[in-house]
């Protein structure tokens, strides 16, 4: 047995240990070990990473009853057993059946020599309940398959270092873990080993295990802790590894090292990776709900109400009204019903693109017709005509796009200038080509505009500007045109003053060659 030295990582000195929040529960191990010097008592009792200075009692819990049976079993011929394995100098593996309380268990035991000194021999044993292995194999499993699942989940490794940082004895299970054998780890600076956050932490936990073990105190962090490392394997892939380590000490009481069990916990990881990102996909599905349901109360109250209304005055006063009174109501419920239809529409389109529904549907149609009819409605629509002013520059006869995708996108952006400005300012919509194969839309307003910290924000589902909460709206439309421009390949720009009005800018491919190229 060789003493190894680990360059670079245990000669740092640092200050008071702090270990790292977030760790998992100490509870979730059932590993039970001690330390035992040739010719002496075992010492350096750990159970689930809780110390203890005896072998039953002292831990942070009371072990279970399963506990207190198997150890007075599988401790009968022990230092026997260890004994043997430090004369021998080597480690000693197997598997030992128990009846309790009517139901069979199985433990593993473990033992592996080292030393620390010239002068002390010593063992480091460890008893796992694996149990758990045994039940995930059926009645016909084959022999074959139980050992090599009990391979697999056996797999951490174990190592004792000294004070000094000199590595005593490590488990051949390191090269499985890291690609590295323990011989080679020693030429390799730690740095390149574990990534910068993972040094700094096993730097500060090192230190914390020099200060003196206090067998009265209930929290000897210093001590014992489990932490986690992202480590570096030599096929240069990372990955992470949960330790668990304990300080131990010698027959005479003095500290002599740190031992501790290293789990790849990788999988783990990105299992819990995958809950977390699920759980905030869910959380975000909620709040999308919450505010779609928010919204839409929102936006169908104040047309509703106006429907109503209507419908009230006709049935009350129906013939004591003239006909331009009764012409207004029926204009004003017929707008009333296009605005819920409009804001259905936006709610379609969103709920269209999460499913993988909207489609591009391109096909020729006059770009200038489309243009002017846009315009026609959105006039009617707001019951204030004229309010856009319509350029159009040489356009060709005929462009290639999807009519429905292109309202969506024009009305949702007019419909946005002509609400976020007041009703006597008047809103530009000017039509031009970019190139020969790309049509450009400016949209001009001269309205609250946009401020400044919010402009990443905007094409978010159901996000408002500060300075537009009051005024009506789904926030939807910036969504929805945003949406509908990645099936058209199109582009967005934009250009903003805070109170003084925005800009947008729209290059959309019109041509069916460019599209068939793309």
């Amino acid at each position: 047995m060789v003493n190894y030295k680990l360059p670079e990582l245990f000669s740092h000195d640092k200050g008071k240990l702090n270990t790292p929040p977030g760790l998992p529960s100490f509870d979730d191990y059932s590993v039970y070990t001690y330390i035992r010097c040739k010719g002496a008592e075992a010492c350096s009792f750990t159970f689930n990473s809780s110390r203890s200075l005896q072998p039953v009692d002292g831990f942070e819990k009371p072990l279970p009853d399963l506990w207190l049976f198997a150890l007075g079993v599988l401790s009968e011929n022990a230092k026997e057993e260890d004994e043997e394995a430090i004369s021998n100098g080597v480690p000693v593996e197997y598997t030992r059946e128990l009846s309790f309380k009517g139901t069979q268990f199985k433990f593993l035991v473990s033992k592996f020599p080292f030393t620390i000194d010239s002068e002390n021999a010593y063992v480091f044993s460890t008893f796992r309940n694996i149990t758990f292995l045994f039940d995930s194999i059926d009645e016909i499993g084959s022999r074959n398959v139980l050992f090599s699942l009990v391979a697999e989940n056996m797999s951490d490794v174990f190592c004792v270092l000294d004070m000094d940082g000199r590595l005593a004895f490590m488990s051949e299970s390191i090269k499985s873990l890291t690609g590295y054998s323990a011989e080679e780890l020693l030429e390799i600076p730690m740095s390149y080993l574990v990534t910068a956050k993972s040094l700094e932490t096993a730097r500060e936990i090192w230190d914390g295990f020099k200060q003196p073990f206090d067998p009265g105190c209930s929290e000897n962090g210093n001590n014992r802790v489990l932490f986690e490392i992202e480590f570096i394997r030599k096929d240069q892939q990372k990955r992470w590894a949960e330790i668990t380590a304990a300080a131990f000490n010698g027959p005479d009481g003095q500290a002599l090292g740190v031992h501790g069990l290293i789990r790849d916990i990788t999988e783990r990881k990105a299992k819990q990776e995958e809950i977390r990102s699920s759980l905030k996909h869910e959380i975000e599905l909620s709040n999308v709900k919450s505010k779609y349901i928010s919204t839409i109360s929102h936006e169908f109250r104040t047309p509703l109400s106006i429907i109503y209304s209507n419908l009230q005055l006709l049935e009350n006063h129906r013939f004591e009204l003239d006909a331009e009174t009764i012409n207004d109501a029926f204009e004003l419920s017929r707008m009333a019903v296009k605005s819920l239809l409009r804001v259905l529409d936006k709610v379609t389109v969103i709920d269209a693109v999460n499913k993988g529904k909207l489609e591009f549907k391109p096909g020729m149609a006059d770009l200038e017709l489309l243009c002017r009819n846009l315009v026609r409605d959105l006039n009617e629509m707001e019951m204030v005509p004229d309010r856009i002013d319509l350029k159009i520059d040489e356009i060709p006869a005929e462009v290639w796009v999807d009519e429905s995708l292109f309202g969506h996108i024009f009305t949702n952006l007019l419909l946005n200038a002509l609400n976020f400005s007041d009703k006597k300012k008047r809103v530009m919509f000017e039509v031009s080509m970019a190139t020969p194969e790309k049509a450009s839309f400016v949209i001009s307003d001269q309205g609250i505009g946009i401020p400044p910290d919010e402009m990443n924000y905007i094409f978010e589902p159901f996000y408002r500007t500060s300075n537009a909460r009051n005024a009506r709206g789904s926030g939807l439309g910036l969504a929805v045109v945003r949406d509908c421009l990645r099936l058209h390949s199109g582009e967005i720009s934009f250009e903003s003053n805070l109170g003084a009005g925005s800009v947008f800018k729209v290059i959309l491919p019109v041509s069916r060659e460019i599209r068939d190229t793309d």
